[in-house]
């Protein structure tokens, strides 16, 4: 019994009231991730949100609670309606009152306007330093090995460098402000952008190849001078092959959920194949389709053959760009399903075992995986690690499996059928993992130097100006919530003359 029919139904694009997610992971992927978008019909409004994603950092933070400090909460402050004049004020005290909430809110722009000056200046030496100190080998070879990052350069240094590099190529970013009148600006600086992304990119790519490529050849881990300890590396290895058993069973079927819905699915497209096919593969030969062919198909099966009529609803709905990827891979589909229909209808049970074969073959992987951890990672030295690593790209390639187990594992980024490119490929997941250790380890320093730089440096400096600025502003800007008395003028002594 063939499992081919299961390959084809892992990589059609489901739907349902119970989606598999991400059970496929399609190699390459990434590269057509900006064309994807571009193709999108509100492409220039993920463009407008993704120019905003610095916000998400500590000076984005610093300006938005400032824009509320020094805008939202003086309203709150000025117009406080419960703080109040006693109950029999006179005209004066009322008129104090009110003077006295609105001095008091305007502190809040002048406190924002401060923080600004003072915490989100302070942040950009911050980043500077610490990068200086954990990116360059002679300072970081005192660090502790996971917050050394010598070989593993942060972003912020790798785009530093990058920069750098462009600017002694002569290569400038045109200002924001001259692209905004000047179309050639504006496509110099998208370009400018287009290419240090790119650089940036291939840098950190080339950066996690030589520690990966070392790793592969010694068994050790090294970001710098010194390397990760065998046991740290170990428990990596065994957070890796928990990650692979995860794509592993993302690739089963559930039987009491999904098997049912995906017979269905094969039952409907058994029982209409003849005529999918004569309204699909015209428009797969003609390589594009329109929303117009789509909605005058869905008007002509609306009354005569809903489900029918609801596949191709399905094809509209997906974005223009994947279209004809549904309608090829529905074609393909159909051409599987014929090797399970007999005397006109689907074989349900024979459809079904074939599913759940798959099942058992996966499961068999999982187990193999499972028995490839670590159970004492404080054993292992490099040698141990490194045939680990082999026995994990032994088990993911499938190159001598039987045709039928190729169509489970094909496509994916986890298996593959070139057993040299798969052990590489783990010694560089593993690599990633620890960048992704040493990473983290590097932002909490970074937060913890910025909030103790924030508590005993800014923040007193901060209050300090606050104090000193604040009655001098408000004297000569608004004297008369400060308080400033008008001077008079002299009094004239005795009678006129």
């Amino acid at each position: 019994m063939t499992l081919k029919i299961d390959g084809s139904i892992r990589k059609t694009p489901q739907v349902g009231p119970q989606k598999q997610a991400n059970s496929t992971t399609f190699t390459g992927a990434t590269s057509y991730t900006k064309e994807i978008t571009d193709g999108l019909y509100h492409a220039k409004t993920i463009r407008r949100m993704e120019s905003l994603k610095w916000l998400k950092g500590e000076i984005g933070g610093i300006l938005i609670t400032a824009l509320g400090t020094g805008l939202v909460a003086p309203i709150f402050i000025g117009f406080n309606p419960f703080v109040k004049a006693p109950k029999n004020a006179t005209p004066e005290e009322k008129e104090e009152n009110k003077n006295t909430k609105l001095y008091t809110a305007m502190r809040q722009p002048i406190s924002a306007a401060l923080a600004i000056l003072f915490q989100a200046s302070v942040q950009k030496y911050i980043d500077k330093g610490l990068d200086k100190v954990f990116n360059d080998p002679k300072i970081a070879q005192f660090a502790r090995v996971n917050l050394d990052q010598s070989k593993l350069n942060t972003e912020t240094r790798v785009k530093d460098v990058i920069q750098g590099e462009m600017k002694k190529e002569g290569k400038k970013k045109p200002s924001a402000i001259t692209a905004l009148f000047d179309k050639k600006a504006k496509e110099a600086r998208n370009a400018y952008k287009d290419e240090f992304n790119s650089r940036v990119k291939a840098r950190q790519e080339e950066q996690l190849n030589v520690v990966a490529e070392e790793f592969e050849r010694t068994g050790l881990i090294k970001p710098g001078e010194h390397s990760m300890k065998n046991r740290r590396v170990a428990e990596l290895v065994n957070d890796q092959i928990d990650e692979y058993i995860k794509e592993a069973r993302k690739l089963q079927k559930s039987v009491d959920k999904m098997v049912p819905y995906y017979i269905e699915r094969a039952e409907i497209l058994t029982s209409n194949r003849k005529e999918l096919r004569k309204i699909l593969e015209p428009i797969k030969n003609n390589g594009s389709v329109t929303v117009e062919q789509l909605n005058q198909l869905i008007a002509t099966y609306k009354d005569t053959n809903p489900k029918l009529k609801n596949l191709i609803q399905e094809i509209k709905d997906k974005p223009e760009d994947l279209r004809m990827h549904r309608i090829t891979r529905t074609l393909d589909r159909l051409d599987i399903l014929d090797e399970y229909v007999e005397r006109g209808k689907l074989n349900v049970e024979r459809y079904r075992k074939a599913m759940l074969a798959r099942n058992t073959v996966l499961d068999d992987i999982i187990s193999q995986l499972a028995g490839k951890r670590f159970k004492n990672p404080q054993a292992a030295d490099e040698k141990a690690i490194q045939k680990a690593i082999e026995s994990i790209a032994k088990i993911c390639d499938f190159h001598d499996k039987p045709d039928a187990e190729k169509e489970i594992l094909k496509n994916t980024n986890t298996f593959g059928e070139d057993f040299g490119a798969l052990k590489s490929k783990v010694y560089k997941d593993v690599t990633k993992r620890f960048k992704k250790l040493v990473s983290n380890n590097y932002t909490s320093w970074n937060q913890i130097t910025k909030i103790g730089v924030g508590v005993f440096i800014t923040l007193p400096i901060t209050c300090t100006a606050l104090n000193w600025v604040y009655p001098r502003f408000m004297e000569i800007f608004f004297p008369k919530l400060a308080g400033v008395k008008k001077p008079q003028g002299d009094e004239k002594v005795g009678g006129d003359k």
